[in-house]
């Protein structure tokens, strides 16, 4: 059995590595190793995602592909979380979420009976379910603090990240290159672009 985690962060201004010493101790505190980290800026309402499918497609029979919330895994409306869902189990994976406990009976257990394989499907549908309407929430509340916004004449459009600016200027006149400045602040070419384009 190799543990194969998975960290994911909606876009490349967020750290997507940010869970990847919390999952290297849970790994630690079952006597496993993690084999392999599959690392990707993509948003979970993305059905296909390059560093995911990677992670499917180099896993085997009995591997076990972790993940820190079921949000980081999964924001997919319930039709796609479903197609998702039995392309990972065709090929034998177990699902474990680190917030989860009940998904965790494989490493206590060292194997899943029919009873804790159904409960372990009901948490991951529920998880993901939660985490969908979770996403469609945010998205509704942001819509109407908008549409007020616009009635009462104080909506600004989105605001730039000012400090990550003046970190991209900083590091411009320092002459570091585009891949230099992403390395160290975590940011996009395309945001670097904008910055000196704006600058």
């Amino acid at each position: 059995m190799l543990i194969r985690a998975y960290l994911r962060a909606s876009t490349t201004e967020q750290d997507a590595q940010r869970a990847k010493e919390e999952l290297k101790a849970f790994g630690a505190k079952f006597d496993h190793r993690i084999a392999g980290y599959y690392i990707e800026n993509q948003s979970g309402t993305k059905l296909e995602r390059p560093e995911l499918n990677k992670l499917i497609e180099d896993s085997e029979d009995g591997d076990v592909l972790l993940i820190e919330k079921m949000d980081r895994l999964t924001r997919l409306p319930w039709g796609e979380w479903k197609t998702l869902k039995a392309r990972i189990m065709e090929k034998g994976v177990i699902i474990v979420v680190a917030d989860q406990s009940m998904t965790h009976a494989v490493f206590t257990s060292g194997e899943q009976n029919s009873i804790t394989l159904a409960l372990t499907e009901f948490m991951l549908d529920l998880g993901a379910a939660m985490a969908r309407d979770d996403y469609e929430t945010r998205h509704k509340r942001q819509a109407q603090g908008i549409a007020k916004a616009k009635v009462e004449g104080k909506y600004r459009g989105r605001q730039p990240n000012l400090v990550l600016h003046y970190d991209i200027l900083d590091q411009l006149t320092l002459g570091r290159s585009y891949s230099q400045i992403q390395e160290k602040l975590g940011c996009s070419r395309a945001t670097i672009a904008r910055v000196v384009k704006d600058s």
